[in-house]
């Protein structure tokens, strides 16, 4: 099944990525179907992201009208805000930025499908809890996809193996990643539905599941997940494989 499918995604909806365990990777994996399929995409950033990731979309502008001119001949282009040569990332796009992006390329003689976000940073861990300053998803999200990596179950629960993982513990305390840790963390308004807009659905994203074992791991972490409130369904798979999601 392709992630576009399994994330339900519709002409018109905004997808914000949150958490960590591969967001950039599947928001670009989600542009590259969306192309596929014919549509037309508009891909960006609140927080920052590698400039090298950068080169994982066709086309990359720093500007409104150097996006509006490559939306005429690109059917996905990546928008960002200046790039930092010493940190070698690349800056976001401020949220209300994007809401008002919404109404102007939705309906630009050019239009676009959908506009996915990376919202927050996660230190290419598979685990987080957000700070206060973060996720910064723009209101106009009408999708908010928590994404965490299969990886991270049966570590300890320590810095080198995710992220904040204080904030992580005042969620759900313990020694070790459990899947019941997980599930409560992707599903409190502190962790993984932080900052999420009222209607926009949530849908989390168990990413990096290649083996038996981890499915396993995964679809216990799913059932976990959907007895809990404010999940809207549950998507499994590995979206950096040539076929991203199992079912």
């Amino acid at each position: 099944m392709k992630l576009s499918k399994a994330l339900q995604i519709i002409p018109g909806d905004v997808v914000a990525f949150v958490g960590g365990g591969g967001k950039t990777t599947a928001m670009f994996r989600l542009a590259a179907e969306i192309v596929s399929g014919g549509g037309r995409v508009l891909t960006t950033t609140t927080t920052r992201i590698f400039a090298a990731q950068t080169r994982l979309a066709p086309v990359h502008v720093q500007s409104l009208p150097d996006l509006l001119e490559a939306l005429k001949t690109s059917p996905h282009v990546l928008l960002t805000g200046d790039v930092d040569s010493d940190s070698g990332k690349a800056f976001g796009v401020p949220p209300d930025a994007i809401s008002n992006l919404q109404s102007l390329v939705f309906n630009y003689e050019i239009s676009i499908n959908n506009i996915l976000i990376e919202a927050d940073g996660s230190r290419m861990k598979p685990l987080k809890a957000p700070a206060d300053h973060e996720p910064v998803i723009p209101d106009c999200a009408t999708l908010v996809v928590p994404v965490v990596g299969i990886d991270a179950l049966g570590k300890p629960l320590e810095e080198r193996y995710v992220h904040r993982p204080e904030l992580i513990a005042q969620i759900f305390p313990g020694a070790t990643v459990t899947p019941e840790m997980v599930a409560r963390v992707i599903a409190s308004p502190l962790g993984g539905r932080k900052n999420v807009p009222g209607g926009a659905r949530v849908i989390p994203l168990i990413n990096k599941v290649e083996t038996e074992a981890q499915w396993q791991l995964a679809k216990h972490l799913a059932d976990l997940l959907r007895a809990l409130p404010g999940i809207d369904d549950v998507v499994i798979g590995a979206v950096a494989q040539s076929d991203p999601i199992r079912t």
